[in-house]
């Protein structure tokens, strides 16, 4: 195949259904555009506040009514007493539930005590 001129060009791009969609030139974002602003994001990230520490939650909310407060209604990181009770009776309701139902499917499969 050898080089063909600027008509022959012209004839096959106007046959053709795309020849003319790569005519045009689009200044479209760079590469390096792009990894200049992943790379300002990870600097602003950089300087966002760190989190904060077990420990500091503590200094901070120190004192005992703090401590009941926690123990009855829980933290961030612990469960609660309150979460706690609520979880179990909700197994407990579920599995007693769950027994039923199936007792009384087989119970009405398998006959049962009349």
């Amino acid at each position: 195949m050898g080089a063909i001129t600027e008509t022959e060009r012209a004839q096959v791009r106007a046959g053709s259904p795309v020849g003319t969609r790569y005519d045009t030139a689009i200044n479209r974002e760079s590469a390096a555009e792009r990894l200049a602003q992943r790379a300002q994001k990870v600097v602003e990230q950089a300087d966002a506040p760190k989190a904060r520490t077990r420990e500091q939650d503590d200094e901070q909310d120190s004192g005992f009514g703090q401590a009941i407060k926690d123990a009855i209604f829980g933290t961030r990181r612990r469960q609660g007493m309150l979460e706690t009770m609520a979880k179990q009776t909700t197994r407990t309701v579920g599995t007693k539930l769950g027994n039923q139902i199936v007792r009384g499917i087989l119970g009405g499969i398998f006959g049962g005590k009349r």
